[in-house]
């Protein structure tokens, strides 16, 4: 009878992995907080222990992580989230976009905006106001929104296009509006439309009043590296200039192509 070979053991952790991936999961619920936190706050959201999450805040401190407010005791975020943060901009140089922006945002009456997937969100890394935008929700541009119902978002799962598996990690989606996307298969088929359209739609669907088209900045394989956009208050006037608005954030994306997009043709 053959011998049949033990399984490959399974890979070994580096040491001290779980305690990086601690600290990373305390500063990712500072960031969703809506103010500072406790340390009992933070431990009873990670499930972890309090003396544990103590250590870490206070380590994270050191570094300029994480601050913490002496009057309250409870932790933010520190300056030097700040400078990761222009680090990211310079590095990727999103800086080189803001032209673009200001030109989309004149020429369209709306918020001109650039972002990136953060996992199961979109991150705006640079936005410009329309110059005469009310001071409202309906015209701003939040600093991440959900893939699923965002134009964004839309525009950057739609190239090349997401698997199955990614869809249903997404799950349960949120519904914000009653216009907004709430399942998979109506997800799966809003894709496909956008990649046959060339551009990504959310009317309605994050904001009762908000309209926002998007549209990808594609890497060297074809999938999204960036994605542009404009977002305008709904109305019957906006809506029915959705197609020229469209093709002005098309030629757009064009045109920063070179200048973000790492080994693309022309680029940097």
């Amino acid at each position: 009878m053959a011998r049949q070979d033990a399984p490959d053991p399974a890979p070994s952790r580096p040491a001290g992995a779980q305690t990086v991936e601690r600290a990373f999961e305390v500063l990712q619920c500072l960031r969703t907080a809506p103010g500072p936190v406790g340390v009992s706050d933070i431990a009873r959201s990670l499930g972890l222990n309090v003396s544990s999450v103590y250590r870490m805040a206070r380590a994270l401190e050191k570094a300029g992580f994480l601050e913490q407010d002496l009057a309250t005791r409870r932790y933010r975020l520190g300056s030097a989230i700040a400078g990761l943060n222009r680090v990211l901009h310079h590095q990727r140089r999103f800086d080189l976009a803001r032209p673009e922006l200001q030109r989309l945002a004149r020429e369209t009456s709306g918020s001109a905006a650039l972002a990136l997937r953060d996992r199961n969100e979109v991150l705006v890394v640079s936005d410009l106001p329309a110059a005469e935008a009310p001071d409202d929700w309906s015209t701003r541009v939040a600093n991440s929104v959900p893939l699923h119902a965002s134009a964004f978002g839309k525009a950057l799962l739609a190239w090349p296009g997401a698997t199955e598996a990614e869809l249903e990690s997404l799950t349960p989606l949120e519904q914000f509006t009653e216009r907004t996307i709430n399942s998979t298969e109506r997800l799966r088929d809003e894709l496909e439309a956008t990649r046959e359209r060339g551009y990504a739609v959310s009317n309605r669907e994050l904001y009762p009043l908000q309209l926002t088209v998007a549209v990808p900045i594609l890497n060297q394989d074809g999938g999204s590296y960036l994605a542009l956009g404009v977002g305008t208050t709904w109305s019957r006037a906006t809506a029915a200039r959705l197609r020229t608005v469209a093709r002005q954030v098309q030629d757009g994306a064009r045109r920063l192509r070179p200048l973000l997009v790492p080994d693309s043709p022309g680029g940097w």
